[in-house]
């Protein structure tokens, strides 16, 4: 491995941060890079291909339909597309210019940043925003009273389900489900990071879930649920979509990766991503005149468990986030929670030995063999935005 970052003078980087798009996200699996050589020289209706990928995920996730996008961000927009133009090639040419019923409902606390903006992502497919909800919560009173008071304008509603909304008291999401189909407006459900995907897709007329985080196929959206809605998104590639539009690699990859993932022995791998989380804790247990850690079970429901670092005395959580990253090699923790005190360590995509690796990360800042600079939360984002603006 090591020989890949010599050879194209690339720093290497080692992700306890979990599936971040910005450096990298997943481990692609075996089966999936393996479609690759498999589709790479054979050309093929997209329409014949992306039926195939409606078939084989769509009875992984007992859905009506299916299909694959660029991205789960990508995804989102081109849903909004589907559900405002149906099978009007006049709309779908139209876009992003939309008229009459165009607004998105969508909780308060849900317009977070992803990487990027959910909002954005909104906006990208011409509709407005109607948001609902308080700014710290959301209850069934608060949906149902939005519902009542504009629902001649409301074209569907999204619900993000994702730790980036965890502090947020959101309404569940089969509740909105149920409130929002009771008044007949249809639910976009946003779980790209999520692995529970045949349980989840109940809750949405569409449901969107990334073939990349968790099930490691190359970088693309899955969106399955209602056969109209997914038909008429594809008809998007003849519009706006054709800036998002999925290769065959990414199609046919998507594919193996679903039944690859209903495949996997998920239990025995929990299992070893917990014996890697028992292994940082009771060996930095011994630092615990600078930190404390816990074992903290995903806020969303996946079935995975993280260590949470909480630093006390002369360290903080950002000045110990940037110290580790600035290692060579880097390690990357799971940062969304720096405001909170403290960053998390997720072992879900670590390679043979890294576990070992990180430790030795803590160990050297610890025992004081590096220069160690105490920041404040405002400068590590200064930081980080000042390395992604100058990155050329």
């Amino acid at each position: 491995m090591n020989k890949f970052y010599k050879k194209y003078n690339l720093k290497p980087v080692i992700n306890v941060a979990g599936t971040m798009t910005s450096i990298g996200a997943s481990i692609i699996n075996k089966r999936s890079l393996n479609s690759v050589e498999e589709i790479h020289d054979k050309f093929i209706y997209i329409d014949e291909l992306q039926k195939l990928a409606s078939k084989k995920i769509s009875s992984k996730l007992k859905t009506e339909a299916a299909m694959v996008t660029a991205s789960s961000s990508s995804a989102l927009t081109e849903s909004i597309a589907a559900i405002y133009t149906k099978d009007d090639l006049k709309k779908i040419y139209s876009l992003p210019k939309m008229n009459g019923k165009k607004n998105v409902l969508i909780q308060q606390g849900h317009l977070v940043n992803y990487g990027g903006e959910v909002e954005q992502a909104i906006k990208l497919s011409g509709a407005n925003i109607l948001t609902t909800g308080k700014k710290n919560s959301c209850s069934i009173l608060d949906l149902t009273a939005t519902l009542k008071k504009n629902k001649k304008n409301i074209l569907c509603a999204i619900y993000v389900l994702s730790h980036h909304c965890d502090e947020y008291k959101s309404l569940d999401y089969k509740s909105f489900y149920k409130i929002c189909s009771k008044h007949k407006v249809p639910v976009i459900l946003d779980a790209a990071s999520e692995s529970n995907m045949k349980q989840l897709s109940k809750y949405g007329d569409v449901s969107i879930f990334s073939s990349h985080k968790f099930m490691g196929g190359l970088t693309a959206g899955i969106v399955a649920g209602n056969k109209e809605i997914i038909r008429n998104l594809h008809l998007q590639n003849l519009g706006i979509g054709r800036g998002f539009k999925a290769g065959k690699e990414s199609i046919f990859s998507a594919i193996m990766a679903i039944e690859d993932w209903y495949q996997r022995d998920h239990k025995k791998i929990n299992q070893n991503f917990d014996q890697t989380i028992y292994y940082w804790k009771s060996n930095l247990e011994k630092y615990s005149k600078y930190i404390d850690c816990k074992i903290i079970p995903d806020p969303t429901g996946n079935p995975i468990n993280r260590l949470r670092i909480i630093p006390h005395r002369t360290f903080n959580a950002p000045s110990l986030a940037l110290a580790l990253e600035d290692q060579n090699p880097s390690i990357i923790v799971r940062d969304d929670l720096l405001h909170l005190g403290y960053f998390e360590l997720d072992p879900c995509n670590l390679h043979i030995n890294q576990e070992k690796m990180v430790l030795k990360g803590f160990q050297k800042i610890f025992d004081k063999k590096i220069k160690f600079k105490k920041i404040n939360l405002k400068d590590y984002k200064k930081i980080k935005i000042s390395r992604i603006k100058n990155w050329l």
